[in-house]
């Protein structure tokens, strides 16, 4: 079994890796181009409204704040409800 490392301070807070709402991410998708609500090393959260099922499969190009970095991606979505759609990345690079 792989053993994680919590960076999370939060004893209520379950999630393995810290979520970030600052800087937001631009995500790039086939259906259009959307900011993200909140990110972590495992994936992202977008606003509501998205049209995406749990289970759904997808690949994109997540832009970093400064606009010169673009890095292809792999995710699945994990969630949709009033927050938002949240994705998982699937199989992310070091």
């Amino acid at each position: 079994m792989l053993k994680t490392l919590r960076v999370n301070f939060d004893r209520h807070e379950t999630r393995r890796d810290r979520r970030y709402p600052l800087p937001p991410i631009t995500v790039t998708l086939a259906s259009g181009t959307y900011t993200t609500s909140n990110w972590s090393l495992g994936g992202f959260l977008l606003p509501p409204g998205l049209a995406f099922a749990p289970g759904t499969s997808l690949a994109g190009d997540a832009t970093m704040p400064d606009g010169r970095s673009a890095h292809a991606f792999s995710a699945e979505v994990v969630r949709r409800d009033a927050d938002g759609t949240g994705f998982r990345f699937v199989a992310p690079s070091e």
